[in-house]
């Protein structure tokens, strides 16, 4: 059958009633403006059995406003925090004892989340800041860090001018090339940095169409790795990637929040590598991409170098009671390396750039970090194996059981299925 949004959200209809137990809901956040093609965008397109969600299970879908394909002028963009405040709007009316969505019911929804890209960011904020109000989350390739992005464009342009210059080898590139020996020797692939940089400044480009100022993109709401840990700067007047931009002809960046703790408490002094995307943040079972030289050789072309802050873990939640919340199950889906036949040489300078590799590199990176920060952050007084069965991440894009190609999207709609049919779970 074919899977279809049942209403969208701004219907006031009821939805199909549960013979026992609470409404099964699947909210759905389309993936909004990204750099590279996606052959998945919409969940309408998919075909899955009627077994996936149980029949009285319904979508809906929370069409949020960013970015536009038929804009008359630049000034009709809509730019965060516009989809925040109407996603969370949106759920509000889902959950909201008051909305006459839940009119006469007894209890609220059973609520399992999906979304990928922009969409999987803010389910991922919804996820974190209602978590009382959600079974499960699945999100596909969630973008989920905008200000990691000029760091790891400074660290990866700066360790191409080091190598350019320098002959003979620093400590930091013979520690970069141990890691590449290393996954060569564990069939690791090795990942472009010029692929990664031209992934990084489209990035940065569509950033800087979806957010005003920097003071937007280092909100919380909008980068949800930022409620378990400090950005690591204070947030600037412009950074040296949106500068980058300037020629496009866009707006000015001006000025953002004055206290850097304006986010919440610095409860810990644990301090993952300089980069969100640098792979001691991520989990020891995943295959990590060694993206540059290390943060230290690297210096600052402007006059003034701004302070560095340390990305220490942040208390989760930031007020009240840990006790009294439980993170719903979460799955986060990233695009797995290439095959390792396919990459056992190294890459030669002739060879052209594949942005879409950089981009499932980044977004497999900062996955990584985010599955880590919610073991860590979430579960505070639990045991590891709980943290580590409530938060995962699974490489898709080859299924080694059956040897074919996996779709994200669908595969994260098979294990929210799943979901609906653990009804002994306890959140």
């Amino acid at each position: 059958m074919a899977l279809k949004p049942d209403r969208n959200i701004f219907s006031i209809d009821k939805l199909r009633k549960s013979e026992d137990g609470p409404r099964k809901v699947v909210v759905y956040l389309p993936p909004g403006p990204t750099v590279v093609a996606t052959t998945s965008a919409s969940l309408d397109a998919f075909t899955l059995p009627s077994t996936v969600f149980p029949l009285d299970a319904s979508v809906v879908r929370i069409n949020y406003r960013l970015g536009s394909s038929d804009l008359e002028s630049p000034s009709e963009l809509a730019v965060f925090p516009t989809p925040i405040h109407e996603v969370a709007t949106a759920f509000s009316y889902l959950t909201s004892s008051m909305s006459r969505f839940n009119e006469n019911e007894d209890e609220g929804p059973k609520i399992c989340l999906l979304g990928s890209h922009i969409g999987g960011a803010l389910a991922t904020m919804l996820a974190l800041t209602e978590p009382n109000s959600i079974h499960a989350l699945a999100v596909s390739e969630p973008m989920l860090d905008w200000v990691g992005l000029d760091e790891v464009l400074d660290q990866l342009q700066a360790a191409e001018i080091s190598s350019s210059v320098t002959p003979r080898k620093t400590q930091a590139q013979i520690q970069a090339q141990k890691q590449a020996q290393k996954g060569r020797k564990t069939g690791q692939p090795r990942i472009d940095n010029k692929s990664v940089v031209a992934a990084v400044k489209e990035m940065i480009k569509l950033r800087s169409k979806l957010f005003k100022t920097p003071s937007a993109y280092f909100d919380p709401f909008a980068s949800p790795m930022l409620f378990l840990r400090a950005p690591g700067r204070d947030t600037p007047t412009g950074t040296m990637g949106d500068q980058m931009t300037g020629d496009m002809g866009l707006a000015d960046l001006d000025g953002g929040y004055d206290d850097p703790d304006a986010f919440g408490p610095y409860d810990d002094d644990w301090q993952p590598s300089s980069s969100s995307l640098a792979p001691s943040s991520a989990p020891a079972t995943d295959n990590s991409i060694d993206f540059s030289a290390e943060s230290n050789s690297i210096s600052d072309p402007a006059p003034v170098t701004p302070p560095r802050r340390r990305k220490v873990l942040r208390r989760w939640p930031a007020v009240g009671n840990p006790d009294s919340v439980i993170l719903p199950r979460v799955k986060i889906f990233v695009q797995a390396p290439s095959q390792p036949d396919a990459v056992r040489r190294p890459m030669e300078e002739s060879e052209g750039i594949d942005i879409v590799s950089g981009h499932a590199a980044l977004m497999r990176a900062q996955g990584s970090e985010m599955v880590e920060l919610l073991r860590r952050a979430c579960f505070v007084g639990r045991e590891k194996g709980f943290a580590e069965e409530r938060v995962k991440l699974e490489l898709r894009g080859q299924n080694l059981q059956h040897g074919t190609v996996d779709n994200a999207d669908e595969v994260a709609i098979k294990w929210l299925g799943e979901m609906f049919q653990d009804e002994n779970d306890e959140s």
